[in-house]
């Protein structure tokens, strides 16, 4: 039961240690976090102060990079919207002028089997065609 109490008591006291210095650790982040912020910048030395400065900056240029960065994506972005729409806009345009050509309404029908048929006499079609049009040169 005594060697129980003695390693709970151990263990207890190792906890302790590590709280505090946990505890510690936090305060230091904090003020840190402070300074980065521009505030509780009384006691720092001026070499302090010179390396935070740098550090501000070069955050500073990293964000900016990275704001470029967005920037021009979302520009791409842009464009290839644009391109889209004006592509979309031609298809339905060369729909519309097929669509003219071929019934009396503006519908257009699913594609079936019957229609992988048509599209297979028309090729065929098309090749007499052209072939025809081959002997009468």
């Amino acid at each position: 039961m005594e060697q129980i109490l003695r390693r709970y008591g151990y263990i207890a006291a190792d906890h302790r240690q590590r709280e505090e210095s946990m505890a510690s650790e936090l305060k230091r982040l904090q003020l840190a976090i402070e300074r980065v912020k521009g505030k509780e910048l009384e006691g720092m030395s001026f070499s302090d102060l010179v390396s935070l400065e740098s550090q501000l900056n070069d955050s500073l240029l990293r964000v900016k990079d990275q704001k470029t960065i967005l920037l021009n994506q979302v520009e791409r972005s842009r464009l290839q919207e644009k391109r889209t729409l004006e592509e979309n806009q031609l298809l339905r345009k060369q729909i519309e002028s097929m669509v003219g050509r071929g019934s009396s309404g503006p519908q257009v029908e699913p594609e079936s089997s019957s229609s992988d048929e048509n599209d297979k006499e028309d090729h065929h079609s098309d090749t007499s065609f052209a072939a025809g049009e081959r002997e009468t040169s």
